[in-house]
């Protein structure tokens, strides 16, 4: 084989099978902090035996109330921007769920408490924020209902995706 561009055989052969393309592509964290002229300063959700499912490309206010009774509230805070420094979630919850996920970016403080009730946060993989984190404050009631607040960060591979790349390796 001859020497192709000033490279060896050997360094030919290894870019061949394990190409690399021209650039590593960055994953870019989703910028989070909006200017504080753009913030409301209030809004929420109010559920009466309904669903109400916030998500997608938003702003949270600096205070949002959720209060449900015998219904279902989702807060999806995946894609969602925030003012710089702390915002608030006020809950009520009646007979009903409240689930709020929150990506790792953010910051949570969670200080909620139920009565014959679920006032829970957890926590998927690495979910510790940057220094530089906004911050969320969780506040609110539970009665007979469930509050839910789960932080999810990146995770490595499950049994499941090991097993599979086990058996492909050994099949190969």
């Amino acid at each position: 084989m001859p020497i192709l561009e000033g490279r060896s055989p050997a360094t030919h052969i290894g870019t061949m099978l394990n190409p690399s393309p021209p650039y590593t592509p960055v994953a870019q964290a989703p910028r989070r902090i909006v200017a504080d002229g753009l913030v409301p300063e209030r809004a929420g959700v109010t559920v009466w035996w309904s669903s109400v499912m916030r998500d997608g490309d938003w702003i949270l206010p600096r205070i949002f109330r959720a209060f449900a009774f015998m219904g279902n509230v989702e807060i999806d805070l995946t894609n969602a921007r925030l003012g710089d420094g702390e915002s608030e979630i006020d809950v009520r919850c009646i007979l009903a769920n409240i689930e709020i996920t929150v990506p790792r970016e953010i910051r949570v403080i969670c200080d909620g408490e139920g009565i014959a009730a679920n006032f829970e946060i957890t926590r998927i993989g690495d979910t510790s924020p940057p220094p530089n984190a906004p911050t969320l404050r969780i506040t609110g009631n539970a009665y007979l209902g469930s509050v839910s607040v789960i932080v999810k960060g990146p995770v490595g591979p499950g049994w499941k995706e090991k097993l599979v790349a086990g058996w492909k390796q050994l099949n190969s």
